[in-house]
């Protein structure tokens, strides 16, 4: 686990990130019926075990009250829905699902109207436990280089990939090279009230703590107007918009539909 060394106003930033982390904790257990009897309360002895060496005893503690089944439930089945939903309107044609993970979102999507025949998934196999073989559609491993599959696609689907990615312009760079028409992306930008610290400390937790996936946590976050910016190298972005109370997420997500 990272340790934040750094102050703000003489407060260490850490104790400020874990603080705004056990307040979003409450409000996600509260708001996605997690079913808890004492959200405050669990939330308070989560932060109290996050704030030590590592992630072990919380990872624990998460799993002995159940905390960590019903909300990797929430991601896959709430959380899913509420995106799918979102993208639906945007997405077209033949899809690739760049870095999708364990597809929740690909297979909400199906669910939209969208045909299994012509969507299609990729990521770097060793990150995920996934079985894919089961799924309605097949998904391809990047490997180590990130060459993305070749073939004709109308729609790229980027969904909470590229703050993860070290080298975010050169992936963008192979991504573009691929020719899509369209990238459906979503991010979760800085603001205000979520800074550089909390992004990739609950990038952290998410991947180091709840579950573990091999998937890189760097900052690279970035605010929408910076996002934009970027993206706007490759295209016209010609939709936006953010939205709250995402399930599972302590966070906004924010839309851009980039037309090339």
């Amino acid at each position: 686990m990272t340790v934040i060394e750094d102050t703000d106003g003489g407060r260490p930033v850490r104790d400020k990130v874990l603080d705004t982390f056990q307040e979003r904790l409450v409000d996600i257990w509260a708001r996605d019926g997690f079913g808890l009897a004492d959200p405050a309360g669990t939330a308070g002895r989560i932060r109290r075990l996050l704030d030590g060496p590592g992630f072990e005893p919380a990872a624990r503690a998460l799993e002995d009250l159940g905390i960590r089944t019903t909300w990797n439930k929430v991601f896959a089945e709430r959380r899913a829905a509420f995106l799918a939903d979102w993208l639906a309107p945007h997405v077209h044609g033949r899809v690739l699902d760049v870095l999708g993970g364990d597809f929740t979102v690909l297979r909400a999507l199906l669910g939209t109207g969208l045909a299994a025949r012509d969507v299609v998934g990729c990521e770097r196999a060793r990150a995920y436990s996934t079985d894919w073989s089961t799924l309605p559609f097949p998904v391809l491993d990047l490997g180590p280089d990130l060459a993305l599959p070749a073939g004709e696609f109308d729609t790229f689907l980027i969904c909470t990939v590229l703050h993860h990615e070290p080298r975010t312009e050169e992936f963008l760079a192979s991504v573009a090279r691929r020719g899509a028409r369209r990238w459906v992306v979503v991010e979760n930008c800085l603001d205000p009230a979520n800074d550089e610290e909390f992004h990739f400390y609950v990038d952290e937790f998410f991947n180091r703590c709840l579950n573990t996936f091999d998937v890189p946590c760097v900052h690279q976050h970035r605010t929408a107007d910076q996002w934009r910016e970027l993206l706007s190298g490759y295209g016209t972005v010609v939709h936006e918009e953010t939205r709250a109370n995402v399930p599972g997420m302590p966070f906004p997500y924010t839309l851009m539909v980039l037309d090339r």
